[in-house]
């Protein structure tokens, strides 16, 4: 682990655990949707789209970046955040109204 840490650094390694979180929902879908009723394929998605993003994030700080590369990385990682803002979005509405959107 720490060999992991010195050569990706933190937040990449830290990444790397979130989409893996991410591909497990994902994958497990029908198992938990079989058993349980609970649709987590969404979920697992947007877990791992925002994994994806901190580890653009986390070579955009690595590597110190300028330019287009930076910009380009940038609108890539911003892009890759939107599925978030919608959930956020649908939990605050959940919270304050008592209903789902």
């Amino acid at each position: 682990m720490k060999g992991l840490i010195e050569r990706f650094g933190k937040l990449i390694t830290a990444s790397f655990f979130i989409m893996a979180i991410g591909l497990v929902l994902f994958l497990l879908t029908p198992l938990f949707y079989g058993l349980w009723g609970i649709d987590t394929d969404l979920i697992g998605l947007i877990i791992f789209t925002t994994g994806l993003a901190i580890c653009i994030i986390g070579i955009i700080l690595k590597k110190k970046l300028h330019g287009w590369k930076l910009v380009v990385l940038t609108i890539l990682a911003v892009v890759m955040c939107l599925p978030l803002l919608s959930l956020i979005v649908s939990s605050i509405y959940f919270l304050i109204i008592g209903k789902p959107i």
